[in-house]
């Protein structure tokens, strides 16, 4: 993902490592009642914002590279979208900080929702049939701090597939765009 800020790629440098590599720390960190925990939060909300900045930024950059020639197509269409869901979701049961949230899911039906949601969602030609954001993640308290973990999961399933630069963060702003209906309220 292009971040114009350098303070965004440190902040989402770190925020990714402590949402990836200290689940369990971090949440602890969270109910402590010293106010450290207030921080962590802080960090990801503000790397989460800034990123969102940076989208706002590119907005007719990307509308201009998607009005050429569609995001689905240049992600490679169903089949490359279905092999990184399918990454993904591996990469989810492995995440200390997501598997909880993947636990008990119906896995074929989940990896076809998300490529249909995907498909549909960047110029495919599929349908989405699904739940919608917010009726999806309902009640499962995602945190900005989980919402990185999984975002860290989303870039290197992205790198894993070999998206390209433009195309990883065309759709990580896709994902960020949604950020309302996920985190917990």
């Amino acid at each position: 993902m292009k971040i114009s800020n350098p303070l965004s790629v440190a902040c989402l440098s770190a925020c990714l490592f402590l949402a990836s590599c200290g689940g369990s720390e971090t949440n602890a960190t969270e109910s402590d009642s010293s106010g450290a925990g207030s921080e962590v939060a802080a960090s990801a909300t503000e790397t989460i914002a800034a990123m969102v900045a940076d989208c706002e930024a590119s907005a007719d950059a990307r509308a201009a590279r998607h009005n050429k020639q569609p995001l689905y197509e240049r992600l490679g269409g169903h089949e490359e979208i279905t092999a990184f869901v399918e990454t993904l979701i591996e990469l989810h049961l492995t995440n200390e900080v997501v598997k909880p949230f993947m636990e008990g899911a119906d896995l074929d039906m989940l990896t076809t929702n998300l490529v249909d949601f995907i498909g549909a969602g960047t110029g495919g030609g599929e349908t989405y049939k699904g739940r919608s954001m917010p009726a999806s993640h309902a009640g499962m308290g995602i945190t900005p701090e989980v919402f990185l973990s999984a975002g860290g999961d989303i870039g290197a399933a992205m790198e894993a597939i070999g998206w390209g630069p433009d195309e990883q963060a065309e759709f990580m702003c896709i994902i960020l765009s949604m950020k309302d209906d996920v985190l917990m309220k």
